[in-house]
């Protein structure tokens, strides 16, 4: 079976995405230095064929969007590379963000939504922009939330069990 025909994608494609704070970063360290799936730490969940087959499943969706607490997530995150390369993250970072639209809420408005809220306000902010984008995620409990809320999700680690034709 080819990944656009995986009946979780099926009726995503074409959609706008948006991608939790540990594929971000995912997608972000291949493109940076590809090794890195194999020696940070914070993507010790991942393996190459991850990173392969996030580029795939972006592919496969017309926009990445992002919002400011992800792409601070994703900051935070990549402090924990070694010191010698963190330089060059920061540029690449700062270069690459700009390149991703990014879809603001106030803090203030996405804590109206206290049932969102109870995940943090990263995931409370991936809930509101899943009204009108398909939020990609390894995040169990968010995937849950929105699928109870009839929100489009899908949970990569679906994807990451299944062996796709290429």
């Amino acid at each position: 079976m080819k990944l656009s025909e995986y009946p979780s994608l099926r009726s995503h494609l074409g959609r706008p995405a948006v991608l939790d704070s540990n594929l971000l970063l995912l997608h972000l360290c291949c493109e940076f230095d590809p090794p890195l799936v194999h020696s940070f730490k914070r993507l010790n969940i991942f393996d190459p064929g991850d990173a392969v087959l996030l580029s795939a499943t972006l592919d496969l969706f017309s926009t990445l969007h992002t919002t400011p607490h992800v792409l601070t997530e994703v900051s935070n995150l990549a402090n924990s590379l070694p010191g010698w390369r963190k330089d060059s993250w920061s540029r690449f970072f700062a270069a690459r963000v700009v390149l991703i639209s990014e879809e603001y809420r106030s803090s203030r408005e996405l804590a109206a939504d206290s049932a969102a809220m109870r995940f943090g306000l990263t995931d409370a902010a991936l809930a509101r922009l899943a009204r009108t984008h398909t939020v990609l995620t390894v995040d169990w409990p968010l995937t849950g939330f929105l699928e109870s809320r009839g929100l489009p999700v899908v949970n990569f680690n679906h994807l990451r069990e299944f062996e796709f034709d290429s």
